[in-house]
Formats: structure tokens, C-alpha cells, sequence
């Protein structure tokens, strides 16, 4: 049997108590979704690099990548025990690459003038054929996206009449892969590097790629402790942060030795990863190279790119997958669990996709009869799974503005929940007509919860005009947002009572029972307006540009015709 390539040895006999302490507890791999030791994941991003601007560098870049990225399977003489610490990843490379992952590690073994691929002395029963073979078929089926390379020389040489450089040459100028491997050695844009693989050159013999020792780096692999490790990686994500956005930053959440074995490691450092980036604590991550990380981390790696993207609705299923999978990170203490893990899962959209407005609900209590809601939103949105017995929504929204005041919407809103019925989800359905009916010139949101209620149980947070009220064993909440632009006439001064939208010219109010009653207009939008005392534009008038809180004497309830443009 060949020997376990590692700083220490460890008796059998000791071995199954020590791996018992040392591996992650069997609930681990699905809670949070921080850790994946499983041959499948519960994500997919094959091309989330489409919708970032060809001009961003791959150095400004949040890049999620895999630590010893084949280890996944070994000889079949290696017993259980020895694989503990030779395993790094539950996932295949094609899978991985699915999943999202842009930076692998490949760790080559020069022998008989080829590459096979260890981890230190084992071989990891594939070779560099099938590494570039899986990659250059990735890259075929998503030409947007790039993978970063490392190669590694590893393990001893046996058997070759070229160097290791020269057999890296061979493979990287036969047909099938060379026109998929970029050849240069500065670090690129996604331009020049969409549809190829960019190698990191850990190897001497000459310039293949981007050279290792340019990188600026944190790799403590064999820091155990893992209160130590996390404040390390923690440290270069700051350092990456506030880094040359020209150069490359890698920072490595593996280790393993005496003190742990990967898996070990991987599910204390991978947990706090996870809440970290779930955070506003830095903006950009560089490239994190890790053991079996599971799908909320990596998608909160990618996340971490939504604020470069060509648009917000080029991102829409990525954000879906994402925020699904985050909500399995959430949580929340003591007797306000809801409003907790609302705050978190605000705090982590708004943190990612800043500059718009984003509303998020989260129910404790499953089933239609026990709530519902109705939402236009502007183009992100997702209710997650339900994790931990509550499911979360987020949506987006660009304008937080409303032209319905908020005493007027609360005394519409009571006027019509007498007529409501049936479940939560019915009457949200129910109210949400009856509201975009009435108001059709901007978005609503409606949500019903039945009895509990409480911030255990519930908790939404949102923009724009608000209302709720319980009646009975019901709470409705209902907010609007987003007005359209327009002129806006009013029947109370400051923007408040009736109102009625005009984005056209009208002879006559009377049939919009509006004749007489203005007290106020807002002008949303690129809109002029003419103010008529008379029908068909008769008698005196006011030539509008902005918004009247107060029409005064003169003009206070004369209002009877109006030309309004757009310019």
C-alpha cells in the first residue's frame, strides 16, 4: 500500500476514535448549505459570468473555487480511514463547474511524459486528459464563461525524457484543447478570456499563464485550529477588499494535519465563511479556493458579483437559486425568529444589489389557510423552501414612490375587507384585485396572515405607502409603490384624499369625477400640464412644470379641464 503523503502518522487503532471527533456531524451537510460531500448539489449557475460587462477584469471578480479539485475519488486499495484526509470535494469536476465554480486546482504528477492527477502520493484515478477534456466541453456548452487553472506539479517524476514544462506545451498545443487555453500572462478581462481557460502557472520551465508567485495569497494549510484559520481567510477577504482591483487575490478555506482532516476543517471555516458573506462586509471576495463547499456558499460568493452585472434583470435565475439557497443560512434566537431572519435576508440583498428597493417577507406558518400574499415586483423575486419551519420572499422594486397617500389607501383598505373570504391566500388574492383595481397607475403588494401573529411567527419589511390592521383571526398588510408616471390631481391639498391619474389631454373632468375638486397635483415623470378653469380648455389657466402641494384660492376646487404632455 502506498504510504499517506502527509506531515504526520496516525495508528489505525486510533484512527476511528480520532475520526469520529474530527468529521462533521451528519446534519451538517445539509444545514446552512455551507458544506457538500455529496455527489450532487442543490445549485446551478452554468453561466453566471453572462451578464458581466466584457470591459471587468477577472481580478475583480468574486470567483468560487475548489481546493484539490479531483479529489473526490481515489484508488480503491485506500481504506476508509486514509481518505479522510485524502477527499476534498463530494463533486466531480463537470458538476462543479455546473454548480458555479470558476477555479479549480490541479495537482499534476509528471510520469511516462504524461500528467496524472494526485493528491500528494495518490492518484486520483484520472489524468490531465480528462481534466482539460471536462473544461473545454464546459467552456463549449457556456462560451460566456472563463475557468482559472491552477497546475501544480505533485508527487515524484518517473519515467520521462521531457520537463514537466514541455509535457504542459504538449497538452496545451494539441487541437482539441489549444484554442480553448488563453496564452496570456497578464490577468485578463472576461473579454479575452470568455470561452477558455486562463492558467495559474505554479510550475517552473517558463511563462504558460499567470504566474503563481504574482498572486497575492493566503494558503495556511496547515493551520488546523479552525478559530485561527477563519481569522486568516477572514483577514485576506478584508486585504481583497480594499485590494488593487489589477491583481489577483486567492484565499484558501482548506487545511488539514494532525488536527483535522479536511472535511473536519471544512465544516467549521465553510460555516463562518457563509455567514460572513452573507453580510455587508465586503464587497468583492477574489477567488475562494475550498473543500467540499456546499451550494449556499458558493452561491454567496457569486452574489457577491450581482452588483456589476448589465442589468438586474440579466440576473434573474441566478438571484432565484441564490437567494433559495441562502435562506437555508438564515436564523434567528429567542422569541422574534421571523424578524430575525428577516433582517439577515434584507441585509443580504440589499448588500449584494444595492441601489433599489427590496421587500421581504418571512411566514412561519405553512399552508394557504395560514397566509398568502400578491406582488409585483420588477423582475427578482423568490420565496424560498421552507427551512426550518419558515419560508422567505424577496422581491425588488426601483421606485419606492406612491401616489396614493397612506390615509387614503387605510380607509379604501377597510372599506373592503368586510367583502373578503375564505383562506389567507384567498383574501390576499381577493384584496389584491380589488386594490389594483381602484389603483391601477402603480404596484401593490398584498399580504394576509392568519392568527398567530408576532415576530416569532411573522415579520415583512417594505417601501412605499403602508397599511395593516388586524379584523378578526386576520392581519392585512397592503403597500404600494412605484407610481407611473403622470400628472396627479388631488382632492386635499398635500398630495392627500381622492385622486385620479392624467397622462393625456381632457376636455372635461366631470366623467372622471374629478370637476371642481383639485386641491393639489404631483407631477411624476417627464409631464407638463395646462390647468383649465372650464371644460374644453376654457377660460383661465395655469401652465404647471412641478408638483403643487397647495393650489391656493385662486385654482383650489376650479380645476374642470387639463392638457397634459410628456416631453
Amino acid at each position: 500500500m502506498k504510504p499517506l503523503n502527509n506531515p504526520f502518522r496516525i495508528q489505525r487503532g486510533a484512527l476511528a476514535l480520532l475520526l469520529a471527533l474530527l468529521l462533521p456531524a451528519p446534519f451538517a451537510a445539509a444545514h446552512g448549505r455551507y458544506f457538500n460531500d455529496a455527489t450532487s448539489i442543490p445549485t446551478q449557475h452554468p453561466n453566471w459570468m453572462r451578464w458581466l460587462p466584457n470591459a471587468t477584469k477577472v481580478s475583480a471578480l468574486s470567483i468560487p473555487g475548489t481546493h484539490d479539485t479531483m479529489a473526490d475519488e481515489t484508488e480503491w486499495y485506500v481504506t476508509v480511514f486514509e481518505r479522510a484526509w485524502i477527499l476534498t470535494q463530494g463533486l466531480n469536476l463537470r458538476p462543479q463547474l455546473d454548480a458555479g465554480v470558476r477555479a479549480v486546482d490541479i495537482r499534476a504528477r509528471h510520469i511516462g511524459d504524461r500528467f496524472t492527477i494526485h493528491h500528494g502520493a495518490y492518484h486520483l484515478m484520472t489524468n490531465f486528459d480528462y481534466v482539460l477534456g471536462t473544461t473545454v466541453q464546459f467552456l463549449k456548452d457556456n462560451p460566456t464563461e472563463t475557468v482559472l487553472m491552477r497546475v501544480k506539479k505533485e508527487h515524484t517524476e518517473e519515467g520521462n525524457t521531457r520537463s514537466f514544462a514541455a509535457t504542459f506545451e504538449w497538452y496545451r498545443d494539441q487541437a482539441a484543447y489549444s484554442p480553448y487555453i488563453w496564452r496570456g500572462t497578464h490577468v485578463p478581462t472576461l473579454g479575452e478570456a470568455r470561452g477558455k481557460i486562463v492558467i495559474l502557472d505554479d510550475f517552473e520551465g517558463g511563462d504558460h499563464g499567470i504566474n503563481w508567485n504574482s498572486i497575492r495569497l493566503q494558503d495556511a494549510w496547515e493551520e488546523t485550529n479552525t478559530t485561527t484559520k477563519w481569522n486568516l481567510v477572514r483577514n485576506h477577504l478584508v486585504t481583497t477588499n480594499t485590494g488593487d482591483t489589477n491583481a489577483l487575490y486567492l484565499n484558501f478555506l482548506s487545511a488539514a494535519g494532525a488536527g483535522g482532516t479536511p472535511a473536519g476543517i471544512a465544516d467549521d471555516v465553510n460555516e463562518q465563511a457563509l455567514h460572513y458573506l452573507m453580510g455587508s462586509n465586503v464587497q468583492r471576495t477574489g477567488v475562494l479556493m475550498m473543500d467540499f463547499p456546499g451550494a449556499g456558499l458558493i452561491d454567496a460568493i457569486i452574489a457577491h458579483n450581482f452588483r456589476l452585472a448589465t442589468s438586474a434583470s440579466a440576473i434573474g435565475g441566478d438571484f432565484s437559486t441564490v437567494f433559495n439557497n441562502i435562506s437555508y443560512g438564515l436564523h434567528g434566537d429567542g422569541d422574534d425568529k421571523a424578524r430575525d431572519r428577516l433582517i439577515e435576508a434584507r441585509t443580504f440583498v440589499e448588500g449584494k444589489l444595492p441601489g433599489m428597493y427590496w421587500h421581504v417577507i418571512v411566514s412561519g406558518t405553512p399552508g394557504g389557510d395560514n397566509w398568502g400574499y400578491s406582488t409585483t415586483h420588477y423582475g427578482l423575486y423568490r420565496q424560498s423552501d421552507w427551512v426550518d419551519g419558515y419560508s422567505h420572499v424577496a422581491f425588488n422594486t426601483l421606485s419606492s414612490d406612491s401616489a396614493v397617500s397612506e390615509s387614503f389607501l387605510a380607509s379604501y383598505v377597510d372599506s373592503q375587507l368586510g367583502g373578503l373570504s375564505g383562506s389567507a391566500e384567498n383574501r390576499a388574492a381577493q384584496l389584491a384585485t380589488k386594490v389594483r383595481a381602484r389603483f391601477p397607475f402603480q404596484y401593490w403588494t398584498v399580504l394576509v396572515k392568519r392568527t398567530p401573529g408576532g415576530f416569532n411567527n411573522w415579520a415583512y419589511s417594505q417601501w412605499g405607502a403602508h397599511y395593516m390592521r388586524w379584523q378578526g383571526d386576520y392581519a392585512y398588510a397592503v403597500w404600494g409603490y412605484g407610481a407611473q408616471p403622470g400628472v396627479y390631481l388631488y382632492e386635499h391639498a398635500d398630495y392627500q384624499g381622492d385622486l385620479i391619474q392624467l397622462t393625456g389631454p381632457t376636455y372635461e373632468l366631470n366623467s372622471r369625477g374629478f370637476n371642481d375638486r383639485a386641491s393639489s397635483l404631483r407631477v411624476i415623470g417627464n409631464y407638463r400640464a395646462n390647468l383649465w378653469e372650464n371644460d374644453n380648455w376654457g377660460g383661465t389657466g395655469l401652465y404647471v412644470t412641478q408638483s403643487i402641494n397647495n393650489l391656493g384660492t385662486q385654482w383650489n376646487d376650479r380645476v374642470s379641464s387639463l392638457e397634459v404632455w410628456a416631453y
